[in-house]
């Protein structure tokens, strides 16, 4: 029994029924402390007793193996400023109409462009942002450096963030979960797609069908046509959601065999320029190429395949100038394959014809920006297009929309496209914004206070512009 224990016992009982010597306690110092009731001696004994435990106790030794330390990191760091408002920025203590995630985001960008490095003392808050804010995740750990990354591998939170060594891997994707074998998959596919690629197919036959359909779609990250074979065997796999997912990778790979079949149906429906015959019941190996019963919204079966095989095949089979030509069903289909094949000729033609946010979303900034400047009405469809609109855009645009919305009163826009315009204005458009707003009377308040967000987040840019250049 220790003297603790001792301790607790006259506590508990009384001093008449277990007398206490505080003496002869043990107790490191009792034998210089005086007390004058056995009360008394219980009191300064426990205090005695409860400091050496809080002061003199001894961890166990631990018996574990060292981590190795964190790689260095020759990244200069970031400036004070640059610093200080990160930390506002990843603890709110900045308030924004559009949130600070966008901010947080250009910021990352500017470092990583730059080759800076955030302070040490933020990598957990930064660790903690990417956990919370997933489509940030890349530009994290593009930032973090070899610390933040080996930071990460001590908590399964952050495992998102932690580097696996090479000769792990083949280890962590035979005994992970299916969520971490899928994030393992999708990490590899950017630094080694080929790699990855392997491991499903070492394991392919064995693994249920949720699991390879989940293990298919890591593959969209750097997806490329040593992906097709491992593609064209899912189009035989049993389990429709597999099928289903090759196809739809197989539409992003204009060149594969696949593509080509597509095509070859395709031409044997083509009457001329924008007109199409519609297919009928689909053969097995139409059904096996992923042309399905599958009817879009307001069509009929026939019209729904045609947009199938049309969104499947390459665009290099026809041309542009027949858009204008072309009926909504063929319209959708080539539309569906511009957007899938990232084809800008295409979708620069298809929204010269009739833009639409998703058109616009793939556009690159400066031709998004040329279509929209053309626009003529200020109303709640160009408020749609504008909010889709991809940035950074151009100075001269980015003044001229803000005086349009102004000049026109369209306020309604302004609310529409405010996320958009928070993140995409040059920041060249902060005066006109600045004197929209000083131009407002006190009947605008939403109005005002939509603009007093939006030039709060063109300081914050400019002022991260500043840092990094």
């Amino acid at each position: 029994m220790t003297a603790w224990d001792d301790l607790l016992g006259t506590a508990l009982v009384g001093t008449g029924r277990r007398p206490f010597d505080l003496a002869a306690s043990g107790i490191p110092g009792a034998g210089r402390v005086t007390a004058d009731s056995p009360e008394a001696a219980v009191l300064a004994a426990a205090a005695l007793a409860a400091g050496h435990r809080r002061a003199g106790w001894t961890p166990p030794v631990w018996r574990g193996t060292p981590r190795q330390p964190a790689a260095p990191d020759d990244r200069p760091e970031c400036t004070p400023a640059a610093a200080q408002l990160l930390e506002l920025l990843l603890t709110k203590a900045i308030r924004l109409e559009v949130g600070t995630e966008l901010l947080t985001g250009d910021w990352l960008a500017a470092a990583r462009d730059t080759g800076r490095r955030p302070p040490y003392r933020l990598l957990p808050e930064l660790l903690r942002f990417g956990t919370t804010t997933a489509t940030a995740r890349p530009l994290v750990r593009d930032v973090l450096g070899p610390r933040g990354a080996w930071l990460a591998g001590h908590n399964p939170a952050w495992n998102w963030a932690a580097t696996v060594p090479p000769a792990d891997v083949a280890e962590r994707f035979a005994t992970g979960t299916r969520a971490e074998r899928v994030a393992l998959l999708t990490d590899l596919r950017a630094t080694a797609p080929g790699r990855a690629r392997e491991l499903i197919e070492e394991t392919w036959a064995d693994e249920p069908a949720a699991t390879r359909a989940a293990f298919l779609d890591t593959l969209r990250t750097g997806l490329s046509g040593d992906d097709e074979p491992l593609l064209e065997r899912a189009l035989d796999d049993r389990a429709a959601t597999v099928r289903a997912a090759a196809t739809a990778l197989l539409d992003h790979l204009p060149g594969s065999a696949r593509a080509r079949r597509m095509a070859e149906r395709a031409q044997q429906l083509h009457q001329g320029r924008g007109a199409f015959d519609l297919p009928g019941e689909p053969d097995d190996a139409a059904r096996r190429d992923g042309v399905t019963d599958h009817r879009e919204p307001g069509l009929g079966r026939g019209a729904s395949r045609l947009i199938q095989i049309l969104a499947a095949a390459p665009l290099s089979a026809w041309d542009p100038d027949w858009i204008p030509e072309a009926g909504h069903d063929v319209l959708l289909g080539w539309t569906k394959a511009a957007l899938r094949q990232r084809d800008q000729k295409w979708l620069t033609a298809l929204a010269r014809h009739q833009a639409t946010p998703e058109l616009i979303a793939a556009l690159t900034p400066a031709t998004a920006a040329e279509i929209l400047g053309g626009s003529r009405k200020l109303d709640a469809r160009f408020g749609a297009l504008l909010a889709a609109a991809p940035g950074p855009w151009p100075a001269e645009f980015s003044t001229g929309i803000v005086g349009r919305l102004r000049t026109g009163k369209a306020e309604a826009v302004l609310r529409l496209a405010a996320r958009a315009m928070a993140e995409h204005l040059h920041p060249a458009a902060l005066a006109a914004v600045e004197n929209w707003l000083l131009a407002l009377g006190t009947e605008h308040k939403p109005t005002a206070r939509t603009l007093r967000g939006i030039a709060h987040a063109l300081t914050i840019r400019a002022t991260i512009r500043q840092e990094f250049t």
